[in-house]
């Protein structure tokens, strides 16, 4: 199993165990999610991690590696800290192309869906919904 499904299944155990819930009430509805065209499956290139601008723009899909070592728990996007809030139902359709292969970063994009609301999206895996906090992410071993 590669690194980043390997760390997807343990994200997935680890939402829940933490309560929170896969699907409805995560994240916005079918009618709310972005409805830009199809994105390509991305790779992360080299040393470089791809965060997004500091003032991004609402529905724009901005290049995003997400560093999933301890879960997709915590992001940092657009000078915000955000939170986890929900995992999408099913695999996302917007980014096209195969999961990409990776350890612990994984290579999607960011899509700010109002001041307070983001979602990650990556080729081969369901979206994951964040929301805006003023929390401090926990130290990761």
């Amino acid at each position: 199993m590669g690194g980043v499904r390997a760390g997807v299944l343990v994200l997935v155990l680890a939402l829940a165990l933490g309560g929170v819930a896969c699907g409805g009430g995560g994240g916005p509805s079918e009618e709310e999610a972005p409805t830009q065209k199809p994105l390509k499956a991305r790779e992360r290139e080299g040393e470089r991690w791809e965060e997004g601008p500091k003032h991004p723009k609402v529905q724009v899909a901005y290049p995003y590696d997400m560093y999933g070592h301890c879960g997709i728990t915590w992001a940092t996007f657009g000078g915000k800290t955000w939170k986890i809030s929900g995992v999408g139902p099913a695999i996302s359709k917007r980014v096209e192309g195969d999961a990409p292969d990776g350890t612990e970063a994984l290579a999607g994009y960011m899509t700010l869906l109002s001041k307070d609301e983001a979602v990650f999206e990556a080729a081969g895996f369901p979206p994951v919904y964040f929301m805006v906090t003023k929390q401090t992410p926990p130290g990761c071993d």
